[in-house]
């Protein structure tokens, strides 16, 4: 029958029982595997017992055969020695005689001497002379004769004594051939002694049994059963095997144990055997002691066990009511019940009921504090249950939402929530609050609320979920940060402004250092032109001056391209293990020299530590940093050293200069931003240099650190990643080799010049051709094709990026290689600044130069594009 459904979801709980019910169990449960295992154990040792039985009546079946080996053995030597007797080779019969007769009394047998016909010639039992009789032939004697070796024959009746007898029948062999039959008897007494009762255990069988199955000896009963054959299907076991075990019911009707061996020498079966009965007993035994005693010893404790469950109702009816005393919140009696166990339980229950009337005192106090924390708490706190309803709601609540604690208690949270929540179910209400974005993982989140009158603003929500029992609750703690999001909205709009300006002020420096360089570059030209033109002249002295002032010009021009370059991003780090001891003293004998000049110390610290970092960029931030302390350094000296910190390498440049205020720690890494030079000389700089430094160090993920006071000198930190070993590679660039600049094949070589601004076209065509290079310039893209399409191919292409008419150089080169169906290398001139020009040119793969152009640079750039062309 089916269970009902409730009682299926409700199991009943375990019956209770009476104390002694359980310790009568607990013995019940001791003892049954005891007797298990202990029967176990007693079938095992049974078990051993027969093994070891049959193993013993095996063994004694094997010593008995040996004992019948011995004995037909000896009386064989003994024949075998006659047979060969000197007398009888020499037919002296009565010598011979006289011979066996000491054998039969040596050995106790009968010694016979026959011929061929079985005419008996001497007989040790007789005296000599005495007529003797013809003896009936024997099965033995014609196996002797046949193999001419001893035989042994089965039991016969002996002709005179009429008593039962085995004979040893030898051949005696003359010339050959078997000529007299040599018989020794072996009598049955012998071999009864040899299967003696008093040779075998008590109760233990013994018997031989002839080549015919005849029983020819017998421990027991062997007046009866000597001479018997023993029945078929006992010998048929027997016959064949040369030994064995098995059970069987012996001659005497028992059942038994029987093991047998074969003789080697006769060919008789020796067996032996023990009755089962005498196997069992000692199984009996053990078996009614095990059953008696393991009675008597289960009812002990079953005993023993109803005696210890009286002694122990008392001190469990002490530990009832002292948990029911701790139920009524009192503390129990400290009588001591007699167990130390539940003494321990008994006092435990009273420090217990002490510590919970504490706790209870202590809860007490810690909600009173807990209200007035709530009470008082300057954010709203809200408790909902795991329905939605709101459980508490505390003053700050009421003054963020509008809702007083009793009109908000006991409704839904939704009134407390925007949409889509404030019109959702109570169910998805709860699932609304378990979300990651209402929960906010125990950090304030930036929601929205919802007040009584309908209005929403911005709040910072942070929810845990806690239980009680089995239910959930949500605490909520709400801050209403209008205010805060307000402020965040003027700073973004006032960042965004800021970036708008920072735009703002790249594309004017751009522009402005594009129509800057156009003018400059040009001046460079035919001041380069003019120095060559006029050496010697009295007026090359003013063209030094010039030179100076047209380079001071450049380097403003060229700190402008460096932070162009590092906004368009187009410089990208390669880093390197590279050691920092040789980077540093490399530059520390750069600028001994210059430091020397205003008399400063410069110092370098050796450092034997291994970096990792771009070795051109990170000589570039060393540099500047380097130059500013020589810069604004008066007394004193500068150091330069490195430290260790965990898995970072710090390297320090320290000056005694003139010092930084606080204030101004973040500004003078902003372009243009100089301390101590209201002035501007440009022997102090320009104000890019620590602008480079910020944006270099970011781009390799190196932190600058300032440390400086007004007067106190400044020291500026460059914090590297550090590695364990050097790694196989130096850690340098590769070296620039340098270029032949000979003209190609030996003949001035063809440059095509391509500006739209006629002074700086005729400033490129003076100098290139004061170089010996020959020509050819163009206004624009048509001139060019023009140039070309007359027959003048150039080998190289000078081109300026901003042509007329919205035209390029990268326009202009394109155009010229199309038609003359080659490329020709060429280089870009531009004074354009901005970052989106920067990676124009860059993409069209050619050479790039910034204007303005030194005559170095220009003259580098043309061999290296020639070169391209051998």
């Amino acid at each position: 029958m089916m269970q009902p459904p409730s009682s299926r979801l409700h199991p009943q709980p375990p019956r209770s029982r009476r104390l002694r019910t359980w310790l009568i169990l607990l013995v019940t449960a001791v003892a049954v595997p005891l007797v298990l295992f202990s029967g176990f154990l007693l079938v095992r040792n049974v078990t051993a017992q027969v093994r070891e039985t049959e193993r013993l009546v095996r063994d004694r079946a094997r010593l008995l055969a040996e004992d019948i080996d011995r004995e037909v053995a000896r009386l064989v030597a003994a024949a075998e020695v006659l047979a060969t007797s000197e007398s009888l080779a020499v037919g002296d019969f009565a010598t011979f005689h006289r011979s066996a007769a000491a054998v039969r009394d040596r050995l106790g047998t009968n010694v016979v001497l026959r011929d061929l016909a079985n005419q008996q010639i001497v007989n040790s039992r007789v005296p000599w002379g005495t007529p003797l009789p013809a003896n009936s032939g024997l099965v033995a004697d014609q196996r002797a004769i046949a193999t001419r070796k001893p035989q042994v024959s089965g039991l016969i009746m002996g002709g005179v004594t009429r008593a039962p007898l085995l004979i040893v029948v030898v051949p005696v062999i003359r010339d050959g051939d078997v000529r007299l039959l040599l018989s020794l008897t072996i009598t049955q007494e012998r071999l009864q002694t040899i299967v003696a009762p008093e040779r075998l255990p008590g109760g233990w069988r013994a018997g031989v049994v002839d080549e015919d199955g005849t029983v020819i000896a017998r421990s027991h009963q062997a007046e009866r059963f000597v001479g018997q054959s023993l029945p078929a299907d006992m010998w048929a076991g027997m016959r064949d095997a040369p030994e064995g075990i098995h059970r069987a019911i012996n001659l005497e009707g028992m059942s038994t144990f029987q093991a047998y061996s074969r003789s080697a020498t006769a060919g008789w079966v020796v067996a032996t055997s023990v009755p089962e009965s005498l196997l069992a007993a000692p199984a009996r035994e053990t078996l009614l002691l095990f059953v008696g005693g393991g009675l008597v010893l289960f009812l002990i404790g079953i005993a023993a066990a109803i005696g210890l469950g009286r002694r122990l109702m008392r001190p469990v009816a002490q530990l009832a009511e002292a948990a029911e005393a701790l139920a009524a919140g009192r503390l129990p009696p400290a009588d001591a019940g007699g167990v130390l166990e539940i003494d321990a339980v008994v006092k435990a229950i009273r420090n217990a009921a002490g510590l919970i009337q504490q706790r209870e005192a202590d809860l007490a106090e810690s909600e009173a504090r807990h209200r007035a924390m709530v009470q008082t708490a300057a954010d709203a706190m809200v408790v909902v249950d795991d329905a939605g309803i709101i459980q508490s709601f505390n003053p700050a609540a009421e003054g963020i939402f509008g809702y007083q604690a009793e009109e908000a208690i006991g409704r839904t949270v939704r009134i407390l929530m925007p949409e889509p929540c404030h019109s959702a179910g109570d169910v998805d209400v709860v699932a609304c609050l378990s979300t990651a974005e209402w929960r906010g993982h125990g950090t304030g989140r930036d929601l929205m609320g919802r007040r009584k009158d309908g209005t929403t603003f911005p709040i910072e929500l942070a929810i845990a979920e806690w239980t009680s029992g089995k239910r959930r609750y949500f605490s909520g703690i709400i801050r209403d940060i209008t205010e805060r999001k307000s402020a965040e909205d003027a700073l973004r709009a006032s960042k965004a402004e800021a970036d708008r300006a920072n735009v703002a002020k790249s594309k004017f420096l751009a522009a402005a250092s594009h129509d800057l360089r156009q003018p400059v570059q040009a001046m460079m030209l035919f001041q380069s032109a003019l120095a060559e033109r006029l050496d010697g002249h009295p007026a090359s002295r003013l063209l030094k001056p010039l030179g100076e002032a047209m380079g001071g010009l450049r380097m403003l021009l060229d700190s402008l391209l460096d932070v162009s370059r590092l906004d368009a991003g187009l410089i990208v780090p390669t880093p390197v293990d590279m050691p920092v001891g040789l980077l540093l003293e490399r530059l520390g004998a750069e600028y001994q020299p210059q430091a020397a000049a205003k008399g400063l110390r410069l110092r370098v610290v050796p450092s034997g530590a291994t970096i990792r970092s771009d070795p051109a960029l990170l000589e570039r931030i060393l540099r500047n940093l380097i130059e500013n302390a020589l810069r604004y350094t008066e007394r004193g000296g500068v150091l330069i050293g490195c430290r260790r910190q965990g898995g970072n390498l710090h390297i320090d440049v320290i000056d005694t200069g003139i010092g930084i205020q606080p204030d101004k720690h973040e500004e003078i890494f902003e372009e243009f931003f100089q301390v101590g030079n209201p002035e501007r000389d440009r022997n102090k700089g320009l104000g890019l240099g620590l602008a480079v430094v910020r944006r270099l160090a970011r781009l390799l993920g190196h932190r600058i650190e300032l440390r400086s006071l007004p007067g106190g000198g400044s020291m500026f930190r460059v914090e590297v990643p550090v590695v364990a070993l050097s790694s196989s590679g130096s850690g340098k660039p590769n070296n620039v080799h340098p270029v032949n600049g000979h003209p190609v094949n030996g003949h001035p070589s063809l440059i095509l010049v391509i500006d739209d601004e006629p002074l700086v076209r005729k400033g490129l065509q003076a100098m290139l051709e004061s170089w010996g290079y020959r020509v050819l310039t163009a206004g624009s893209i048509q001139d060019a094709v023009l140039l070309v399409e007359s027959g003048k191919w150039p080998d190289a292409i000078l081109a300026d990026y901003r042509l007329r008419s919205g035209e390029t150089g990268l326009n202009a080169i394109k155009a010229v290689c199309e038609r003359l169906d080659v490329p020709v290398p060429a280089t870009v001139i531009t004074g354009d600044t901005a970052p989106e020009r920067l990676v124009e040119v860059r993409a069209g793969g050619h050479a790039l130069l910034h204007k303005p152009v030194a005559a170095t640079d220009l003259r580098n750039a043309v061999v290296e594009m020639l070169s391209v062309v051998e």
